[in-house]
Parts: structure tokens; C-alpha cells; sequence
């Protein structure tokens, strides 16, 4: 379908037209909604899990997967199916959070550093403080400092993924600020505010969109690395890193302990970059043709 029946079907919307390319990518759509459905598992976790995730029952220790519990049980007899239900809420809320915040301040960070040329050397050198330094490494060290709990681990994670909303920000705004409808803003008046929230913002959001989707699979990562290794969130929280941890000295016996959260956040991580790349096609105006 051409740019012009799209636009005759959609209308000069660029957004509907964003959703309409989309939605031609059936793998991106698929993951589309199994993200919105994992959300809305973390959403209503405690209608759907068939048990509290704390609940105990010493009779059925380490329980191999069967219809009361599907997934199995646990040292403690807790059902590792509705722990996995109540851990996508550390999920879900640790990668979307620590995006939508590390975008906020990276975007405004990085418009502010390209918009206004004193600010540009002070804030893009202090941002390198964290970019330059290994993932890990810095968080390690961040989360030492700052202590275990699942702010701190938010903070840490936002301080680690601003700079690069910030390069990405401040390169779109180097190249919008000389566009003709912004000095002609400029020319009638217009306040810089104005000038950044109605003209440069908004056509600076398809990189910011695509970064956020395909990032947010490598926090969700990150939070569960430093789960496993004690870093991240505490027992006896259900989060999926730390129940890979706790399973692990079970591996060989009972597989499903590790296993089965492990292979959920390698789940989550492949369908938000699978929308990340949809997006990336979407959004790309070489690709609408």
C-alpha cells in the first residue's frame, strides 16, 4: 500500500499511519499485545494467581510440576506458578519505570544541552561520567552505596540509561533547531518553551519510542542480574532474577525452580525487542513507501 492510500485510509494522521505499518508486521503486533497482556498480569495478579506468594505449605516441599501446581513448588511449599504471577509486577514495574524515568530526564537533558549551547559541554560531560562506565560495574557500585530496596534499584537503573536518551535527544535537536517552522517561531515571537514542547519535542519522539521499547528489555535484565547476585530485590519477594538465584542450588534435581523464570524473562525480554524493531521499521520514513 502506497503513502497515498494510506493516508486516503488513515487520514494525515502520522501516528495512525505508524499503527497502520505496524500492524502489517504480524510478529510485532503478536508481541504488541502479549506485553499488554503481561501488564495486565502484573495488573490483577492477586485475582489471578491461585495462591498468595508467601503462602507456605510444608506439606508439598519442592513438588514437581503437576495440576494443583503447575509450575511446582518451592523449599518453602510456595507455588511457583502464582509467584511467577506476582513477580511480573517487579517486572513490569521495573522496566517501565526505569524507562519512562530515564526518558524524562534524558530527553529533557538532552534538549536542554542542544537547545541552549552553554549547557551543552557541562551536561554532555557529566552524562559520560555514567556512560563510560561498565553496566554492571556502576550499578554494583550504585546499589552498594545507596542500599538494597526496589527504589534505590529504580534510581540506579534510571542514573544508568539517561545519557543514552540524552545523545539520542540532543543529536534531533541539533538537527530541528535549524528547521525553517522553528525560526519562524522564533522570528514571531514564540518562547523557547513553546518552541521545545510544540515543535521540537514532538518531532524528536520517534527515536525517543524506539529506544524505550528496545531498552526496556535490557533493564529487566539488569535488575535480575543484580536480583541474582543479592544486589537487586530481597527474599521473600517473588521477583524472577531472585528466584533463578534461589533455585539454583536445586538446579539439578528440581529444574523447574530456575528454569521456568528464567526462560519468562528471556519471554519478555524477545517480544518487547520484536516491537522495539516493529516500531523501528514504523517509524523509519525511508521504509513507508
Amino acid at each position: 500500500m502506497s503513502v497515498y492510500d494510506r493516508k486516503k485510509e488513515y487520514g494525515n494522521s502520522q501516528w495512525a499511519l505508524v499503527w497502520m505499518k505496524l500492524g502489517e508486521n504480524k510478529f510485532a503486533m503478536v508481541s504488541f499485545w502479549l506485553i499488554i497482556a503481561v501488564i495486565l498480569l502484573a495488573i490483577f495478579a492477586p485475582l489471578i494467581a491461585p495462591y498468595p506468594y508467601d503462602a507456605q505449605d510444608y506439606d508439598n516441599i519442592m513438588v514437581q510440576p503437576n495440576l494443583q501446581h503447575p509450575f511446582g513448588t518451592d523449599q518453602f511449599g510456595r507455588d511457583i506458578l502464582s509467584r511467577i504471577i506476582y513477580g511480573s509486577r517487579y517486572t513490569v514495574i521495573i522496566g517501565f519505570g526505569t524507562m519512562t524515568g530515564s526518558c524524562i530526564l534524558g530527553v529533557t537533558l538532552g534538549i536542554f544541552a542542544a537547545y541552549y549551547p552553554k549547557l551543552d559541554n557541562p551536561i554532555m560531560r557529566f552524562l559520560e561520567i555514567f556512560s563510560n562506565i561498565p553496566d554492571m560495574p556502576l550499578l554494583m557500585c550504585l546499589v552498594i552505596i545507596m542500599g538494597t530496596s526496589l527504589k534505590n534499584l529504580l534510581i540506579c537503573l534510571i542514573l544508568y540509561y539517561t545519557p543514552g536518551y540524552a545523545r539520542i535527544a540532543r543529536a534531533k535537536v541539533l538537527t530541528l533547531r535549524n528547521e525553517e517552522y522553528v525560526e519562524a517561531s522564533i522570528a514571531l515571537g514564540a518562547s523557547d518553551g513553546r518552541i521545545l514542547l510544540h515543535h521540537i519535542l514532538p518531532n524528536s519522539l520517534a527515536p525517543i519510542i524506539v529506544r524505550f521499547t528496545l531498552s526496556t528489555g535490557g533493564s529487566i535484565l539488569e535488575a535480575a542480574a543484580l536480583s541474582y547476585i543479592g544486589l537487586g530485590i530481597q527474599p521473600p519477594e517473588p521477583e524472577w532474577g531472585l528466584m533463578i538465584s534461589q533455585g539454583r542450588q536445586f538446579l539439578g534435581t528440581y529444574w523447574y525452580y530456575s528454569i521456568i523464570p528464567g526462560l519468562c524473562i528471556v519471554f519478555l525480554t524477545y517480544i518487547l525487542n520484536y516491537v522495539g524493531d516493529g516500531l523501528r521499521d514504523a517509524l523509519d520514513p525511508r521504509l513507508n513507501h
